[in-house]
């Protein structure tokens, strides 16, 4: 999807997560979180300082598949349609978009 479909309405919405998120916990069985369809992930933060976060997007041109660790705190931007997480009590909230 191209950034220029959207309204500014709508484009402020999603930069700010008002399309709702997943709580992904890797302490629990909730590790993988795979989008709707229609749906994709826009950001992600973490909230653990273990989170190894690896991502899959349906346009890896413009938004290339990551498999990272990611310091607790820290929020990635992009495109997916799927998020995965690892690490000991990793925990992450992916934001709809």
């Amino acid at each position: 999807m191209s950034l220029h479909k959207f309204t500014v309405q709508e484009a402020q919405n999603a930069a700010l997560g008002q399309a709702g998120y997943k709580l992904i916990d890797q302490a629990g069985t909730a590790n993988t979180g795979t989008a709707a369809e229609g749906v994709e992930y826009i950001a992600v933060t973490a909230l653990e300082a273990d989170a190894v976060i690896a991502t899959t997007s349906f346009d890896t041109a413009k938004n290339p598949n990551l498999s990272q660790p990611v310091p607790a705190g820290t929020t990635i931007f992009g495109r997916w349609n799927k998020v995965t997480i690892t690490g000991t009590d990793a925990t992450a909230i992916c934001y709809r978009g």
